[in-house]
């Protein structure tokens, strides 16, 4: 079956699924199936510093949420995501249909297919079978593992690295994995989950406990990476009102000239009576290179922790604020030292009716060593 066809094929099942599942939820007193989801219309504008010329593009993003109860213990998910580009980027880069099918799993859920002006792209991006028992859970199948405790970085998360700045994907990438969880008492337990891989070079499996004390919740972990030996360690608690986290990690490479990295990030948040709401962060990798320089909006197709920034030292800070239950605005703003360049991103968003959000978006990107380069972005989006 050619990719547009099955693509297409996928899309009416959906369709179909959605359809099902509504009328299921209807005429059963006991709901066995749960079906939701979204679709958003993200319109962008590309200036660049000393050229005259606009890129405008375009994206379709639908997904489509299921989820079974098989019983009163046994849960399966299936998580869709379908994407449709079109514009000057796609018109004008060679293989962008590549740089696009990006994901963090063992087995090719994907879909994509190919055309001189639009791109269909579709994942499977969860997938999974959860047994919870009363004091503890086992998930089997693509599933989402977050072990960072921060906002802005996470070291711990080494399973599920993400970029920053993919602001429109807020489920974040899954993993082919098995995690189980153990329960014990207030905010406390421990968990094991392994990736699978074809090799042991491929490998991550790790091991977490965490613990409350003196209303501070606290976690260790420590395996293996991608052929490192990974160990770190969280906090998240308050310092009276103002908030504080952090997250430190270290990996050792296991190959015959391996390295040592180190990660640290510390975060405090604060929120006044007025609803105003500010969050700092710093993030140190000694996996960069000093003279590295920001890569702004970039997410490598193999994403691990190391990459989750391109400068030694980063800073971030972020402003938001309710001006109407309707509307809502936030700043926020990325630090690099030195001349290395500094990213503002404001953001407004207004939801008039249930249901409907509409944002606008601005990436603006300042950078000594090259031109400016400005991103607007325009987004609807209908959730059901």
């Amino acid at each position: 079956m050619k990719p547009s066809r099955r693509i297409a094929f996928i899309v009416l099942l959906l369709q179909s699924l959605v359809t099902l599942g509504q009328e299921s939820s209807e005429n059963e007193s006991e709901k066995k199936l749960a079906v939701r989801g979204y679709i958003k219309d993200l319109l962008t504008f590309t200036f660049r510093e000393g050229t005259d010329s606009t890129l405008i593009d375009n994206l379709v993003h639908n997904r489509v949420n299921f989820e079974w109860f098989l019983s009163k213990k046994v849960t399966g998910k299936l998580e869709i995501r379908n994407r449709i580009f079109s514009g000057d980027l796609v018109k004008n880069i060679p293989g962008y249909a590549d740089l696009i099918d990006i994901n963090n799993d063992h087995f090719d859920l994907s879909v994509t297919a190919d055309g001189d002006k639009v791109i269909l792209h579709s994942m499977i991006d969860r997938a999974y079978l959860k047994w919870s028992e009363e004091k503890w859970e086992l998930s089997i199948g693509r599933q989402r593992i977050n072990w960072g405790v921060n906002v802005a970085w996470n070291p711990n998360d080494i399973f599920n690295a993400y970029s920053l700045l993919d602001f429109d994907y807020e489920e974040r990438p899954g993993s082919d994995a098995i995690r189980y969880q153990r329960y014990i008492g207030f905010a406390g337990g421990y968990e094991f989950a392994v990736k699978m891989a074809d090799r042991w070079e491929e490998l991550t499996a790790a091991g977490l406990y965490k613990w409350n004390r003196k209303s501070y919740d606290f976690q260790v972990m420590g395996g293996v990476m991608q052929n490192n030996l990974v160990l770190g360690g969280a906090w998240a608690g308050n310092v009276g009102l103002t908030g504080f986290k952090g997250e430190v990690t270290f990996l050792e490479d296991l190959s015959q000239d391996g390295t040592t990295d180190f990660l640290a990030s510390l975060s405090s948040d604060y929120a006044f009576t007025n609803s105003l709401y500010l969050n700092g962060s710093v993030l140190y990798n000694s996996a960069v290179n000093d003279l590295s320089a920001p890569s702004f909006g970039s997410s490598p197709a193999n994403l691990d922790v190391r990459s989750i920034s391109t400068t030694k030292w980063s800073s971030y800070l972020l402003a938001s604020y309710p001006f109407h239950p309707l509307l809502s605005g936030s700043l926020m703003m990325l630090f690099f030292p030195g001349d290395s360049g500094q990213l503002l991103s404001p953001t407004f968003s207004y939801s008039p009716i249930t249901n409907l959000d509409l944002d606008v978006i601005g990436q603006l990107f300042f950078d000594k060593e090259q031109s400016n380069v400005y991103l607007l972005y325009t987004r609807v989006r209908y959730s059901f």
